[in-house]
This record gives C-alpha cells, sequence and structure tokens, in this order.
C-alpha cells in the first residue's frame, strides 16, 4: 500500500517537472521570436527606459595607466613539509630542509629520502635524477621537545656542520655523539641551480623523526615575482581625471591589463609556461579583497608580445569606489604540463596545470619601472542615449 502510494507521488512530480520543462522551453521560444521580430525594437526602447543596458560596444577604449609604485609582499618564514618538499637553489630562491629528532638509537649511516615521483612524472617523464650534489649537513642539540610554532623560528645557531655528497637523494651521515637525545638538522645544497623534490619523510625512512619543515630565501630582486614561493607584486596606478571621467558610472563588461612580455626564457624552470593571477588591491585596508576568475590567467613564457591579465571585476569595483588609485596585486600559479606527457590531459581531472610548483622568477621591471605606462582595454555596456 505504501509502495504504491510512493509511486503514484513520484509519477506526479515527474509529470509537474517535465510539464515545467515545457512551459521553460516555450517561454525561450516566445523571447527568442519577439526579439527576433520588430517587436524587438519596442524590447529596446523599454530597456533604455529603464535603464538597462541592451548591448556594449565591439571596439574596446584604451585608457593608459602610469605606474605610481611598485613592491614585493614575501613571507619567507620556515612551515612544516605537507604535500611534497624541496632543497636546493635556482633562479634566486633557496630552499633548506629542518629535521626535528628524538634518537633513541645511533642514527643511520645514510638516509634514504624518497623523491616527489608527481614532479618528476609531470615534467621528466618519471625519470628521477641521479647526479651526486654538494650539500652541508647542520646539527644542534636541543635541550626539550618545543611546540611547532616555537620550533619553526630556530632561534638557536647551529654549531656543527659537515659538507656531504647528496648521490640519488641518499643522505650521509656525519658522526654525531651517541648521547645525543634531541636533534636539529638542517640540509642546504652547494651546487647552484640544482633542486631535489622530496615526498615528505616519514619515521620509516628516518628513525625517530619528529617533523620536517621547509624554509626559503628569495634574492633580492625590486620588480621580480618568483613562482613556489608565498610571495607576491604590489602594483599602483595613477589615473588621470580626464580617464576617471570617461568610466565614472559606466557598467563595464570587460576589462584587460595589458603589460608588454618578454620572450627571454631566462628564469623559467623546468622550461614550462606559468600562469599569472590578479586580484584588486584595496590601499585603504591594506589587503586584497576582489579576485579575479581564476579560470582566464595569461601566461608567461609563453608565445605572444603582450600579457593579457582580465581585471573586470576590479574595474567593476573601482568605478563604484571612484579611488584616485588603482592597484593590483600579482602572483605565479603553478606551471602548464607538458602536452606530449600522459599527464597533461586527463578526462577525469581535466588537469592542464601541475599540481607541483616550480621555482621561477620573471621580471617586471621593463614594464613597472616608474614614469612607464600601460594600457587599461575597457568594453562598456551600451545604455544608448542615456550611456
Amino acid at each position: 500500500m505504501a509502495i504504491n502510494a510512493f509511486c503514484s507521488v513520484f509519477v506526479a512530480l515527474r509529470i509537474d517537472v517535465d510539464m515545467l520543462r515545457s512551459l521553460l522551453i516555450l517561454f525561450f521560444c516566445v523571447v527568442f521570436l519577439a526579439c527576433s521580430s520588430d517587436d524587438s525594437v519596442a524590447l529596446n526602447e523599454w530597456f533604455k527606459d529603464h535603464g538597462i543596458a541592451s548591448s556594449y560596444h565591439l571596439d574596446a577604449e584604451d585608457i593608459y595607466l602610469s605606474v605610481k609604485n611598485s613592491f614585493t609582499n614575501a613571507d619567507t618564514s620556515a612551515y612544516l613539509v605537507n604535500s611534497s618538499a624541496a632543497l636546493g637553489n635556482a633562479n634566486g630562491i633557496e630552499q633548506m630542509l629542518y629535521f626535528g629528532l628524538e634518537v633513541l638509537d645511533s642514527l643511520p649511516a645514510v638516509w634514504k629520502l624518497r623523491a616527489d615521483s608527481i614532479f618528476y612524472a609531470d615534467f621528466y617523464g618519471g625519470k628521477i635524477p641521479g647526479e651526486k650534489i654538494k650539500a652541508r649537513f647542520y646539527w644542534l642539540e636541543e635541550p626539550e621537545i618545543e611546540h611547532d610554532t616555537t620550533w619553526l623560528k630556530f632561534q638557536k645557531k647551529f654549531k656543527d656542520s659537515a659538507d656531504i655528497t647528496i648521490d640519488a637523494f641518499n643522505i650521509p651521515l656525519p658522526k654525531l655523539k651517541a648521547d645525543t637525545l634531541r636533534l636539529l638538522i638542517g640540509i642546504k645544497l652547494l651546487t647552484d641551480n640544482a633542486i631535489l623534490r622530496i615526498a615528505p619523510p616519514s619515521a620509516k625512512d628516518i628513525p625517530g623523526l619528529l617533523r620536517v619543515a621547509q624554509k626559503t630565501g628569495i634574492s633580492k630582486c625590486e620588480r621580480c615575482l618568483h613562482a613556489g614561493t608565498r610571495e607576491s607584486l604590489l602594483v599602483a596606478f595613477d589615473i588621470k581625471a580626464e580617464d576617471k571621467i570617461k568610466i565614472a558610472r559606466k557598467p563595464v563588461v570587460f576589462a584587460e591589463l595589458v603589460l608588454p612580455k618578454s620572450s627571454d626564457s631566462t628564469g623559467s624552470e623546468p622550461k614550462r609556461p606559468v600562469p599569472v593571477y590578479v586580484s584588486l588591491e584595496d590601499y585603504r585596508v591594506d589587503t586584497a579583497y576582489v579576485n579575479e576568475h581564476k579560470h582566464h590567467p595569461n601566461l608567461i613564457f609563453w608565445e605572444g608580445d603582450s600579457l593579457r591579465l582580465q581585471v573586470t571585476m576590479s574595474l567593476r569595483n573601482y568605478v563604484n569606489a571612484a579611488n584616485d588609485t588603482l592597484g593590483f596585486k600579482l602572483r605565479l600559479g603553478t606551471p602548464m604540463l607538458n602536452p606530449e606527457s600522459n599527464h597533461f590531459y586527463n578526462l577525469r581531472t581535466s588537469r592542464v596545470f601541475s599540481d607541483r610548483f616550480t621555482f621561477v622568477r620573471y621580471d617586471f621591471s621593463s614594464t613597472l619601472a616608474p614614469a612607464k605606462q600601460v594600457k587599461l582595454r575597457l568594453w562598456f555596456a551600451d545604455f544608448g542615449d542615456k550611456k
């Protein structure tokens, strides 16, 4: 009885859904016919009377912005390793690893670390680097096990060090005192332009391991932006009074910030296109609060002579706020995968960009130097005579 009642309700609901779908199709057909006939003139007039834009200009209006200032904001504090780790230096970026241990027995003669298989599968076809790399091994006795937030500050300087050679992710350990219980160990590469990507070590890899941290160092570069780091480039532009009048109270359909792009691949590692993301920087509260659509980045180390960044939402917000200064925050994302790799496009995941960062540096000096001008292209909605 209950089953029959349920089936009756389901059939009734299915009929209502089908009827609703038919009504919607009929409605859209009527609207299409109305817009396709002479009645479309009356419809456009109704839009104008109610202050609604019925179209937009196909031709963009260009405004030239003067660069007011630009500076980088980077977070170089140490953080606990989660999904992957890196050790080495490239393009002005140095990665150092720290290990916290509580040793119950003697240390092994060699640490056998595991390679980050995802990174090497994406970019090198699974080939793991096997060359010998010079490195420096640091260690320090710790009196107690500190909380993560305190430990990550690394306030005490290392007292002992030894130069070692890393061979295919195998790290030979120097002889340490047998009575050592708690250790802080640091490792940095001495070989230039070498990066080792490592899977997060565990107690199975390193006996007595409590935690692993990574710390990033960035060489000073006034208008450079680095990928694989927690860094952003903040840029402020001045807008002329006459240009502010042009865009005042006009709805922006689409907006692009057009920057000249270098064709030089210097700083690219490992030679893959990298996306540039942009958001609006609010200088009144010193924080970004409007993020652009993340599926429309533009690429550096890629073909073309210009970098076109979609800033539509930012300009809509700017028009409403009517600020004197227009500021953007730029950052670099993860690189595009190799089109020849089996990992480039997966129908289940639709992966076009890697899950792993590369350590890239891109120089905006020629574009964002003081007294330089940058093009802002705007498409406005068309209100007819009231625009």
